[in-house]
């Protein structure tokens, strides 16, 4: 029980230091219509390292628990929902998205149901274009008889079960367009969904999770439910893995890619006293390992002081 209450005060102490933004919300990035980014942080600030020497240790962390090999090949990027850039490694290291890809899909759909331009009753016709995609989910999918599905239940299912089906009619429906130039605005550089080898890499996928976890261009209402889909999403193998139960953390939530060579895990960390974002882009099959090791190695160091 000390030992749990020890590690308990030292996440309260760091996290209060080093994972929040500032009251408004804002940090590199513009904040959302929708205020701070509500249950994720907390507005005060205490003293802590400077920002380059806290982004070496977290590197070093990182570095310690991986191989020469698996760390040049490894991105990582840690920051906070405001944008506060934390620290990480190889963040600019490019990849395939694999499914990380429709979190860029969620903060489009989310900020459109913000602006009035869509609802969640909204009907998004499921194509065969979008059918072909299909990787054994679409029966979970509840497709109306005249071939659509709901806004509301597409996002669902394309955080939750990670459905291709959902996730390529919400993508026609948007416009990978139009996705890609608020890729750009945010600032993810690299990332896009209308190029078809979906590029991208650990600082784009922590920006676009960032800007969902502070609700940049949305109202709360639309923050929150982009951040319950994505705590109720059920591959949790990776980063809520390493993390879930530990002293002081209060959710995660998380979206995963996966593909023969790529495992992609992208997390909000909600504790007592703030909140963080971390993006894991590992190679291997399903290497979920390997992303619980990082995931714990950054955790570990921004709680010990």
């Amino acid at each position: 029980m000390a030992a749990a209450t020890g590690a308990f005060v030292y996440l309260l102490a760091v996290v209060a230091g080093h994972m929040v933004p500032d009251s408004t919300g804002a940090g590199t990035r513009a904040a959302g219509t929708g205020g701070s980014a509500g249950h994720l942080v907390d507005a005060s600030r205490a003293a802590g390292p400077s920002g380059g020497d806290q982004a070496a240790a977290l590197e070093a962390a990182i570095r310690a628990v991986l191989t020469t090999d698996e760390a040049a090949s490894t991105g990582v990027a840690v920051m906070t929902p405001g944008g506060e850039w934390l620290g990480g490694l190889n963040p600019d290291l490019p990849g395939y998205a694999a499914s990380t890809f429709k979190l860029a899909i969620l903060l489009e759909a989310e900020r459109r149901v913000s602006a009035g331009v869509l609802s969640y009753t909204d009907r998004i016709p499921v194509t065969d274009e979008a059918r072909a995609e299909d990787l054994g989910t679409i029966d979970r999918l509840p497709v109306a008889p005249d071939g659509t599905v709901s806004l509301g239940e597409a996002l669902e299912a394309m955080i939750t079960f990670s459905d291709n089906a959902s996730a390529v009619a919400l993508l026609r429906f948007l416009g990978p367009g139009e996705i890609d130039a608020s890729l750009r605005a945010l600032g993810a550089e690299r990332f896009s969904v209308n190029d078809p080898g979906l590029p991208t890499t650990a600082r784009d996928l922590a920006f676009v999770l960032a800007a969902i976890a502070r609700g940049d261009g949305m109202s709360a209402a639309q923050r929150d439910h982009a951040l319950e889909l994505l705590t109720a999403q059920e591959v949790r193998a990776g980063i809520p893995a390493a993390l879930d139960g530990m002293p002081g953390v209060l959710r995660v939530g998380n979206k995963t890619g996966t593909w023969p060579g790529a495992t992609r895990d992208v997390a909000f960390v909600q504790t007592e006293r703030g909140a963080y974002v971390i993006a894991v882009m590992a190679e291997g099959d399903w290497n979920w390992e390997l992303v619980r090791r990082v995931a714990r190695a950054v955790h570990d160091q921004l709680t010990v002081r």
